[in-house]
């Protein structure tokens, strides 16, 4: 069953070929997420897991620089530890490692477009796979290790088995506990919740109960082992999930930051599927559309109601909403349709005139206040190369530009037109930018320079004191180095992390670099207890 036509769709221009589309989403998914160093944050944090699946054998309990490390269940470690084991000869490890966020993406999109076009017709297919990398919240975190890529792609194969259940048999209903199943693996009980209630919509009662069996069968390949192997983990690990997915109105302490965020990170898409839900509103009793209606309101109440307030969490809604949105695609009103356009043209212009800003500020010291701002905030910093950036960065900027006034006019323009915008916009500032962010996001220096100290300063062992995760993995990664409980007084040094040191007297050891929100300030004191 697919949702009614348009009665004009047999009149619509055909949609731009679907391989073209697929090596744009290729390059989208592959600009930049190779070639630098684990950065601070969700990229390195998560590197932590797979790298002790890989050095340590930590396959069955996740675990960050020797610890157990249970905030998320093991799917996407699992991929980026396999990935890591393949390709690690060829490629350094976090590099490889972080490929499976593109691996998982492109599962996600396709499952998903193809989903779409199973629910509402083939002309909603096309969009589908545009307006998903077109979006403003996507372009980031598909870049970083992120665990919640996994919990996208399990939602994928979710939707996908939903929507195969529109026909006969059993395959849809399999398809579908399987991906409530890979749920529980990436995400515990907060993607279960997202996932789980769509079984509800089988057709039969039978196909509920072979979904819901093929789901805890998924999920029981490591809940099992952990119940008899790491029973503690699990209790932990349920502790956790719990703890996650249980709904509280903090988040709404400051309503207009979770509207704001909200805004911007599923644009342009909410739009667009605010449209379809309305034109569609006689026919939203489909089951075509309760699918992905109901996905909407699980992924949404979901992100809104628990977790913290971190754009990475917000990711599942981006799947259902470009459910909805492609099929309102082909049919915006054409005012609507050319706005949708002309917004998207300006939008990637001005953001594109921004990053050669910056560049310039970077390179010619213009404009002068934000040349101060940068020298301030990454002190020492120049980039080494500038004639072949630029070069490159005209010559995507001008393809791009041609691209757009060549399109010809149709109902795709505006969602290819702006997954084209995203495409250069991203790809611009891995050339441009790159070395900075490399270097500002970075704990490679201080991790260099401290392995240096302390073949001055020997120890058996280094405490360790405000600590981020991020740079728990730096340590382990780049010089072997896990520091222990700072109560831990066997260990003759301590490093800590901050200015505001008492009573601790003169360091051995000081690290400082950047400024603004980008200080980074270690410092190796001897014990004096």
């Amino acid at each position: 069953m697919t949702t009614r036509h348009d009665p004009f769709a047999p009149t619509l221009p055909p949609p731009p070929p679907t391989l073209l589309i697929w090596l744009l989403i290729a390059v989208y998914l592959l600009a930049g997420l190779t070639g630098h160093d684990p950065w601070r944050g969700d990229d390195a944090r998560h590197f932590g897991p797979i790298l002790g699946m890989v050095r340590d054998g930590h396959w069955l309990v996740p675990h960050l620089a020797g610890d157990p490390f249970l905030d998320f269940g093991p799917l996407y470690y699992w991929v980026g530890a396999s990935l890591t084991t393949i390709l690690g000869i060829v490629l350094p490890l976090h590099d490889a490692a972080r490929l499976a966020s593109g691996l998982l993406a492109a599962m996600a999109i396709a499952l998903t477009a193809d989903a779409t076009r199973r629910l509402h017709g083939d002309r909603a297919h096309a969009p589908a796979l545009l307006l998903i990398i077109a979006t403003l919240g996507l372009v980031v975190h598909v870049h970083e290790t992120q665990p919640m890529l996994a919990v996208m792609t399990a939602q994928a194969v979710t939707l996908w088995g939903m929507a195969r259940s529109l026909k006969p048999g059993l395959r849809g209903a399999l398809v579908a506990g399987l991906g409530v199943g890979l749920a529980c693996l990436a995400n515990g009980l907060s993607a279960v919740l997202m996932t789980a209630p769509l079984l509800l919509l089988l057709p039969t009662l039978t196909a509920r109960l072979t979904a819901a069996l093929t789901a805890v069968g998924v999920a029981a390949l490591w809940l099992v082992p952990m119940a008899m192997q790491a029973p503690d983990a699990l209790g932990q690990w349920w502790a956790q999930s719990l703890s996650a997915s249980t709904p509280h109105l903090a988040k709404f302490s400051d309503t207009a930051e979770l509207l704001g965020l909200l805004g911007w990170f599923v644009w342009p898409m909410w739009p667009i599927a605010g449209w379809a839900l309305w034109r569609e509103r006689r026919h939203l009793g489909s089951r075509a559309w309760q699918i992905v209606s109901l996905a909407i309101a699980l992924a949404l109440l979901v992100t809104s109601l628990t977790g913290g307030l971190r754009p990475a969490g917000f990711l599942p809604l981006l799947l259902p909403m470009a459910m909805a949105a492609a099929a309102g695609v082909t049919t915006l009103r054409r005012g609507a349709a050319n706005a949708f356009d002309w917004f998207g043209g300006m939008t990637f212009a001005a953001f594109a005139l921004l990053l050669w800003t910056a560049w310039s500020a970077m390179v010619f010291d213009w404009p002068p206040g934000l040349s101060r701002h940068l020298a301030k905030v990454t002190p020492n910093f120049s980039l080494e190369s500038v004639a072949w950036p630029s070069i490159l960065g005209i010559l995507l900027c001008l393809g791009w530009a041609t691209l757009v006034a060549n399109t010809r006019r149709s109902p795709y323009r505006g969602a290819q037109n702006s997954a084209a915008g995203m495409t250069m916009l991203w790809c611009l500032a891995v050339i441009l930018l790159q070395p900075w962010f490399d270097y500002s996001k970075s704990h490679t220096p201080a991790v260099s320079a401290l392995r240096t100290a302390l073949a001055a300063h020997p120890a058996e062992c280094v405490s360790g004191l405000g600590l981020s995760p991020s740079l728990s993995v730096s340590l382990d990664y780049l010089a072997g180095i896990r520091p222990h409980a700072v109560a831990d007084k066997r260990c003759p040094l301590i490093l800590i992390v901050g200015t505001e040191v008492r009573d601790m007297g003169e360091p051995v050891w000081r690290f400082e670099r950047g400024g603004g929100n980008r200080r980074e300030v270690l410092s190796l004191y001897a014990r004096t207890d």
